[in-house]
């Protein structure tokens, strides 16, 4: 059995698979410690998606588990949330360091993390309802509206993402990691659970966070694109008037 990714290598073999620049900092070292972890599993044989598939179940199941009445109803949510984050980061490290990495994978990740996504916000209206009825809380919205747009939020970035990586392909390694990525919805929720008087602030916290991230990345999408179409229509001037002077046999003088 080989020995796996190092963590150089995994840190860049997962910015190819997100299609982004090999991140540094934090977020380099977080990599580093998943690959570490990942590597005794890859040996083991275990699947990357059955881990992918385990994250979005782990994810879900916060919901029922914030119904649980009293402190440990939260509690087990925010450990269910915690754990989910964790295997989502070991499923993409798993296949790096099994090599087993696949197109297939790559759906399936995407679209179990959507689902975990909308889970998150639910569970924090739970809690944040059960938390309001504790106390004042005249004259503010509903959770589940908040919960709703938070998940709106965060789906429309990522769909802003998806779109701008098949509009422009050249344009994949520049990604960028904004601040409402799935660790920041991950760690946001995880607080509101575990401290259940934060649980309305969390929920606007993904609004404010994911939606200024989504409109950030749009923005900055649509920037890049505008100029490599601004670069392409230059590039493609010589070319159409060569072909115009090699027309009805004649040829354009060279400079």
């Amino acid at each position: 059995m080989s020995e796996g990714r190092t963590g150089d290598e995994h840190v860049q073999e997962w910015a190819d698979l997100h299609r982004t620049q090999p991140p540094g900092g934090f977020v380099g070292g977080w990599l580093k410690a998943s690959a570490a972890v990942a590597r005794p599993l890859a040996r083991a044989g275990i699947s990357p998606n059955a881990v992918t598939v385990a994250a979005m179940v782990v994810g879900v199941a916060a919901v029922p588990l914030a119904l649980i009445d009293g402190w440990v109803g939260p509690a087990l949510a925010c450990l269910a949330v915690a754990l989910s984050g964790l295997l989502d980061a070991l499923d993409g490290a798993v296949a790096v360091q099994a090599r087993r990495a696949t197109k297939v994978g790559f759906l399936l990740d995407s679209a179990l993390d959507r689902i975990a996504d909308a889970a998150f916000p639910a569970a924090l209206a739970i809690v944040a309802d059960r938390a309001a009825a504790d106390r004042t809380a005249a004259n503010r919205p509903a959770a589940a509206w908040v919960a709703v747009v938070a998940t709106a939020a965060c789906w429309y970035l990522e769909y802003v993402r998806a779109r701008a990586s098949l509009a422009g392909p050249e344009e994949r390694g520049r990604q960028v990691i904004t601040p409402g990525e799935r660790p920041t919805r991950i760690i946001l929720t995880a607080v509101g659970l575990g401290l259940p008087a934060l649980a309305y602030a969390a929920l606007w916290a993904h609004v404010v966070i994911v939606g200024a991230s989504a409109l950030f990345l749009l923005a900055y999408s649509v920037r890049r694109l505008s100029q490599h179409n601004s670069t392409s229509t230059i590039s493609e001037k010589p070319n159409r008037k060569s072909s115009t002077g090699m027309s009805n046999g004649k040829r354009t003088p060279e400079n």
